[in-house]
């Protein structure tokens, strides 16, 4: 059926700081108070226990990765306006939640998108659950249970860069959506401990990456080990994730080939934004170019549009542009 789907909490939850970012630096209030409005809709979305539902608005089974999205939106907004007490505790709430829900290794078991699968990408939700435990000055006590998920995700990281496990489903293909997941969340959470060796793993992983787009001159839709890619498809948002990734671990590690490739695969996703005079889908990424391709065919998730405008504010701020 054509049309919009019904509403999606956990994209919901992890566009507020993207809002509130771009409200930060174009100085508009406006985008704080549709934060706020978000976040009061999220907060009568959660259920008693803590959590939020997997799925679109109307799911029932709890999500530890919707729930880390949710968490890390409210505790942005928290942190940004004091006086937002609602999103507070329903961040802590949230928050208590996700660290309950792990195991003694820090991984997730239950809440997974796929029940029995725990996936590399989850890496991101780690990260998300440290940025929340640190805007909110709760669960420090939690942070060990994180050092210990951070290094139970990153062993699906291979010596030659590559990822095991790192997509949606069980086998060896990934999209570079969750791909990028997994390393951003490596990266940041390696940050956040001070694990240099695992700062230089990521690292190492998309320097190797960018070799294999420079070799081939394009970005795959997909990857499994080895670096084999699946070039019948590129993945827009996917490559504007890459392209905050790049920027992130480049202007870390002084890695300058690195930021000239975010900028390259920023310019593969903004080739692909829509500009045409359907006004549903103006300034939309889709998933897949060409739009049948296997990761969200025919569709404009709302999330493209989220990690483009993450992307294009982060080569703005690096550029200097005020």
């Amino acid at each position: 059926m054509w049309g919009w789907s019904r509403a999606y909490p956990e994209t919901t939850g992890y566009l507020i700081p993207t809002l509130l970012a771009w409200g930060d630096w174009r100085q508009d209030e406006r985008c704080l108070e549709l934060a706020r409005q978000w976040a009061e809709w999220l907060v009568g979305l959660q259920q008693r226990e803590g959590f939020w539902a997997g799925g679109v608005v109307g799911g029932q089974q709890p999500s530890v990765f919707n729930t880390a999205m949710i968490v890390d939106g409210l505790s942005a907004l928290a942190e940004r306006m004091p006086d937002a007490h609602f999103a507070a505790e329903s961040a802590y709430r949230g928050l208590a939640w996700l660290l309950v829900a792990s195991d003694a290794d820090g991984a997730w078991r239950q809440g997974l998108y796929v029940p029995g699968f725990t996936p590399a990408y989850y890496a991101y939700a780690v990260a998300a659950a440290l940025r929340s435990i640190e805007r909110l000055h709760q669960w420090r006590k939690g942070e060990e249970l994180l050092r210990r998920a951070t290094a139970y995700y990153a062993r699906h990281l291979d010596a030659d860069g590559t990822l095991v496990q790192a997509g949606f489903h069980p086998g060896p293909w990934a999209f570079t959506h969750t791909i990028a997941y997994a390393l951003q969340g490596l990266w940041e959470a390696a940050l956040y401990f001070e694990e240099v060796s695992l700062q230089q793993r990521v690292l190492r992983a998309c320097c190797r990456w960018q070799m294999v787009m420079q070799e081939r001159g394009r970005v795959g839709g997909r990857y499994r080990q080895g670096w084999k890619g699946d070039y019948s498809f590129t993945c827009p948002l996917g490559n504007a994730q890459l392209s905050v990734l790049f920027r992130k671990v480049g202007s870390h590690a002084g890695a300058i080939a690195l930021e000239r490739w975010a900028d390259w695969l920023l310019h593969q996703a903004v080739e692909h934004q829509y500009w045409g005079t359907d006004p549903n889908r103006r300034g939309a990424l889709p998933g897949s170019v060409p739009l049948w391709g296997p990761y969200l065919r025919w569709r404009y998730p709302n999330w493209g549009a989220k990690f483009l405008l993450d992307a294009l504010l982060a080569a703005l701020i690096s550029d200097g542009v005020e």
